[in-house]
């Protein structure tokens, strides 16, 4: 078994199926020791499923008559296994974030990130003073100290991933996977971790996985662009960040939804959201405080402000997934009220939703093996999974979202065997597809590509227009919707902010 000059992983030849699936390959690439490289396409393009092979969490296909193989070489001689370097290769994805936040919330973030000294996605073993000590210089590094002794539950997206990328730092890998790591981050978190992986560089090699510009660290000078899990080309910095921009969108071949095709009801409703002085507490951790907040019939909301702040805990007690607390005072529990005061049960398959707690829990729910048609079918009943046969207008406009996002070619597929990016625009068509009264969208963007990205822009300008209010989340202000004419502002779980589009930016300005 022969290695390349200085290569750390080789592959040769090497493809990864599942089912009748051919998610990657034939693929050859070699990783070189300091040569940093990222990884683009579109959705579904194979990215996530590189990095899982070369950290070994994939195997190849073992095929009769062809020879491929994955070769490892930190400095001790070429081994074919993975076995011994798994914690020498650190490893940021949205499925770790999922785990998380499906099956380990009471972990605290100081045991997650000594876990990963351990390669465990939990701690089953007392750590050394020095492991501590590892574990606390990454915590100090990245500003996270008032995180560490807080469950997983209690965290937000960004505070979660922020976590992740210092359990993956913690151990000084000497290969670092970045499956879109950035992804969720404020501006200022997005910034600091920027800094500390461009720092990591100096002893760590590279490979990170980006569909925005921004989020592909200085010292990549290397990209890979994949297309249908082979290799498309092979580019520089320049050429590569092109591929990133937000060109506009020629994704989907269908005409895009109008005010005759949309038939919004949400105008007769006396508001469509109601909150009176609502508080919320996880896992003893006061998230919200005395939130008082209304959304009435043709208001399109942003709710923004930094990591932690309460948003996505907004969006969950609208959907009951969180119950009000008392506020800070005691003088009781707030009320929260939707849909001109109707129960959530009665509301439930006219709200729109998307967000990553859905995503995530929705397939490891059904076993992972419904559909990406089943799931936007499930959207009329507002259900997880199908609760009886669908109408045939129901079936029609199902296949018209799918294809509305570009994935009406998928429409049989599993969502085990669709990536990340494509998941989401499975979301966004359940969400879309029952015309609901109101739209409620957590990072409906995060993990979607360039062009997708574009797509769904236009969509929700054009369903903004034809009468469908939403209340979006989202950290980048690139992914501020055109139609947004109000915005919550939240900091530390209080509401600083609470007004027109126009006047929170002239204050911004000022």
């Amino acid at each position: 078994m022969r290695s390349c000059d200085n290569c750390l992983i080789e592959l040769r030849d090497a493809t990864v199926t599942r089912g009748a699936s051919r998610l990657l390959g034939p693929i050859s690439w070699q990783l070189r020791r300091g040569r940093h490289a990222a990884v683009i396409g579109d959705n579904g393009s194979g990215k996530t499923t590189l990095l899982k092979l070369l950290r070994g969490e994939l195997a190849t296909d073992q095929t009769p008559g062809q020879t491929q193989t994955r070769t490892y070489d930190f400095g001790h001689g070429p081994q074919s296994s993975p076995i011994g370097l798994r914690q020498r290769i650190g490893l940021v994805s949205s499925d770790m974030q999922d785990f998380y936040f499906l099956h380990a919330r009471r972990a605290t973030a100081r045991s997650v990130i000594l876990a990963g000294l351990f390669d465990t996605p939990l701690l089953y073993d007392e750590p050394t003073e020095a492991q501590r000590a590892m574990a606390g210089a990454v915590i100090h590094e990245l500003g996270i100290g008032h995180l560490a002794g807080r469950e997983m539950g209690t965290l937000s997206t960004g505070q979660t991933r922020m976590v992740l990328v210092a359990r993956a730092l913690a151990t000084g890998p000497e290969v670092l996977l970045l499956d879109e790591c950035l992804e969720g981050l404020d501006a200022a978190a997005h910034r600091e971790v920027l800094a500390l992986i461009d720092a990591a560089s100096a002893r760590s090699t590279l490979v990170c996985v980006a569909h925005r510009a921004g989020d592909v660290p200085g010292c990549v000078e290397r990209f890979t662009i994949l297309e249908g899990g082979q290799v498309k080309a092979e580019g520089d910095r320049q050429t590569a960040l092109q591929v990133l921009a937000d060109e506009p969108a020629g994704l989907a071949a269908c005409d895009l939804p109008t005010r005759q095709s949309v038939q919004p009801s949400a105008a007769g409703y006396p508001f469509l959201v109601r909150m009176d002085n609502v508080s919320v507490v996880v896992g003893g951790t006061r998230i919200l405080h005395s939130v008082h907040w209304q959304v009435l019939p043709g208001e399109c909301w942003a709710v923004v402000g930094p990591n932690g702040a309460g948003k996505s805990s907004l969006l969950r007690l609208i959907t009951s997934e969180l119950a009000p607390y008392a506020d800070d005072a005691g003088n009781g529990t707030g009320t929260v009220e939707r849909l001109g005061g109707m129960s959530m049960d009665q509301a439930r398959s006219r709200l729109g939703v998307v967000s990553p707690a859905l995503q995530a829990g929705y397939a490891r729910e059904l076993g992972w093996e419904v559909t990406a048609l089943e799931t936007v079918l499930s959207g009329f009943r507002g259900s997880v999974g199908m609760l009886d046969q669908p109408t045939g207008n129901e079936l029609l406009a199902a296949r018209e979202w799918l294809a509305r996002v570009g994935l009406a070619h998928l429409a049989g597929r599993s969502l085990r065997r669709m990536s990340y990016g494509q998941q989401r625009r499975v979301f966004l068509a359940r969400a879309m597809a029952p015309g609901p009264d109101v739209l409620l969208l957590d990072e409906p963007l995060s993990g979607l590509d360039a062009p997708s990205r574009a797509l769904v822009r236009r969509v929700l300008d054009r369903l903004a227009g034809a009468g469908v209010p939403f209340i979006l989340i989202s950290h980048n202000e690139a992914d501020m919707i055109g139609a947004v004419n109000r915005v919550l502002a939240l900091d530390a779980g209080r509401v600083v902010f609470s007004g027109t589009r126009e006047e929170h930016e002239r204050l911004r300005g000022s």
